[in-house]
């Protein structure tokens, strides 16, 4: 069990990998602890995340207007745009980012049936959410908890769903080989139609290409911003934007704040899910943007 930690005045989380089978599948499991009376934070449009919580009672802002509260085990589509994560009083959460592949497999479900929403997730998986709910409520220590998050994932693999790994893969490379993925590329690339392209990439990604590629333009910006490569939008968007009020309209979207405001006072779990990428550097390339 490999953990970093990162640190901020309101919130506090440890990084730890999954076991060696899981980690194509999962980005990196989380330990999430705020003790302040109220928190709220801006999340940038992620990957789907799967959270486990044991203390306090989340609510979930999306950018189409859903508002949800779920139950304390609760799976998060994919986001296509900057979402608000809030509770009041102490929250502790277990957590980890889901991956297209893993996503597929794990999960099987159409991904875009439950983008910019969340669920209960024993009506996705069954009755083992509610074990793994138990077990980290018992859990005294991050290797009891990163062990019964190894378990639950486990037993989820051995009921395997049918993923097509070779457009995963595909695509995956498509989004992070380069700072403006353009959809003819990855269309040519994959040897079918248009359509057939979409169907596979909202049903595995949850979103069209199109919008793929605008989300994760967007989220190499913020991380180049957040890490110090960059330093301003001409530095690495002027060849991916029409202009920079193109580029502010994307950032506002995807991140949930101008780049300017992002710069100065970028939101603290943000700033912290940002960091992750030095802390992990062995993480798969895709997680290391949301």
């Amino acid at each position: 069990m490999l953990w970093r930690e990162g640190v901020s005045r309101v919130v506090s989380i440890r990084y730890f990998t999954p076991a060696a089978p899981l980690r194509r599948y999962l980005s990196s499991y989380y330990w999430f602890e705020s003790n302040d009376a109220i928190f709220s934070d801006l999340m940038r449009a992620e990957l789907p995340q799967i959270r486990i919580v044991t203390c306090g009672k989340p609510t979930n802002s999306f950018i189409n207007g859903h508002t949800r509260t779920p139950g304390p085990v609760h799976v998060q589509g994919p986001t296509t745009g900057s979402a608000k994560y809030s509770s009041v009083g102490p929250l502790h959460l277990f957590g980890v980012g889901v991956l297209p592949e893993g996503w597929s497999t794990l999960i099987g479900e159409p991904a875009d049936r439950y983008a910019d929403d969340v669920v209960d997730l024993s009506g996705v998986v069954g009755p083992s959410a509610d074990t793994v709910f138990g077990d980290m409520l018992m859990a005294r220590s991050d290797a009891e908890r990163v062990a019964a998050a190894d378990r639950f994932f486990l037993g989820l693999l051995a009921h395997a769903h049918a993923t097509p790994r070779w457009f995963t893969a595909l695509t995956d490379d498509w989004l992070t080989s380069s700072p403006n993925p353009d959809v003819d590329t990855l269309i040519e690339k994959s040897g079918m139609s248009a359509r057939s392209v979409e169907r596979l990439a909202k049903r595995i990604y949850g979103a069209s290409p199109k919008m793929l590629s605008r989300k994760y333009r967007t989220l190499n910006a913020a991380v180049r911003l957040g890490n110090g490569e960059a330093t301003g939008w001409a530095d690495m968007a002027a060849h991916a934007y029409y202009d920079q009020p193109h580029f502010i309209r994307e950032f506002k979207q995807f991140v949930g704040m101008t780049p300017s405001r992002f710069m100065i006072e970028a939101a603290p779990l943000m700033r912290l899910t940002i960091v992750r990428r030095t802390l992990l550097p062995e993480m798969h390339k895709l997680a290391r943007y949301s």
